[in-house]
């Protein structure tokens, strides 16, 4: 009885985790879509509306044309890193699930590696903007990374040793 109990919990937190993770994935995605189409675009926009009219008035005004410059500068100065990792990162996230989900067994290495990858990474960003919820979401992504070893192993003993 206790270990029908056990696998039933395993299998709940191995699912939960991994719906988390993709929920994770979908956000990313649409954050990265978000801030490739809008961003610094909405702030320079913003900035040329506010000062149109100055300088339409005065198309020598020096602070309304150093800000008109600033806005070109500012959109065309977009980073465009942070928004392939998180399109990336979501994606890999989203497509690691769904194949651990249909309980595809090459998925799971194929995950415990793509997570640790990107935990390690996680660390070193940590360690560069000591970020309390980039801790958070490492402490996660390893938490995840031991639930799918642990899946894993159960499944992999499934499949080489059949029940008597």
């Amino acid at each position: 009885m206790k270990n029908i109990f056990t696998k039933k919990l395993i299998d709940k937190v191995f699912e939960t985790g991994i719906l988390i993770k993709s929920i994770f994935g979908i956000f990313e995605v649409l954050a990265g879509i978000f801030f490739a189409t809008s961003g610094r675009l909405i702030t320079s926009n913003l900035i040329i509306a506010l000062t149109q009219q100055e300088v339409s008035e005065d198309p020598k005004d020096f602070l309304a044309n150093y800000a008109i410059r600033f806005a070109h500068n500012f959109s065309n100065g977009i980073n465009l890193f942070p928004i392939i990792y998180l399109i990336f990162h979501g994606v890999i996230n989203i497509a690691l699930a769904i194949a651990l989900l249909k309980n595809k067994l090459w998925a799971f290495p194929w995950a415990i590696v793509g997570f640790s990858l990107f935990i390690i990474y996680q660390l070193y960003r940590y360690q560069n903007n000591h970020s309390f919820l980039l801790l958070l979401l490492t402490v996660f992504d390893t938490f995840v990374v031991l639930v799918v070893f642990i899946e894993y192993l159960r499944r992999a003993k499934k499949i080489v040793l059949p029940k008597e």
